[in-house]
């Protein structure tokens, strides 16, 4: 974990604070698990996202492919909100749940193009 943390410090600030961000995000759906089941793969997605991170860092070494989480495990809640959530009759964009939902969809998606050009990256070895 010293690693980890070790390359995670020479990250810029700016993607530090992008990182809180999508803490903040994820853990806010921990407010919505009761009644949605969008807001509970959320949550489970983030409690996966520990310890397959910490396989792709073990594999890698590198914080670079750690984006293959994401990849893996927030493109189907992605497609799933899109399908199923904003269909659903009880689904109101101006509630918290909506506004937390796009915020979520936003976040999601600037964090996968992220993580594909870190993966094109890496995969050409400039990282």
């Amino acid at each position: 974990m010293n690693n980890v943390n070790a390359q995670m410090a020479e990250l810029p600030s700016w993607v530090q604070i992008w990182m809180d961000w999508m803490m903040v995000i994820f853990l806010s759906s921990l407010f919505f698990v009761w009644k949605h089941k969008g807001a509970r793969w959320v949550a489970l997605s983030l409690i996966l996202s520990m310890p397959l991170g910490i396989l792709v860092f073990y594999l890698s070494n590198t914080v670079h492919l750690l984006g293959i989480v994401h990849l893996l495990l927030w493109s189907p809640i992605l497609i799933y909100i899109m399908r199923v959530e904003f269909k659903s009759d009880d689904f109101k964009l101006k509630s918290p749940y909506g506004v937390w939902t796009i915020l979520l969809m936003v976040t999601i998606v600037i964090s996968l193009l992220f993580d594909i050009r870190d993966l094109i990256i890496v995969m050409m070895g400039l990282k």
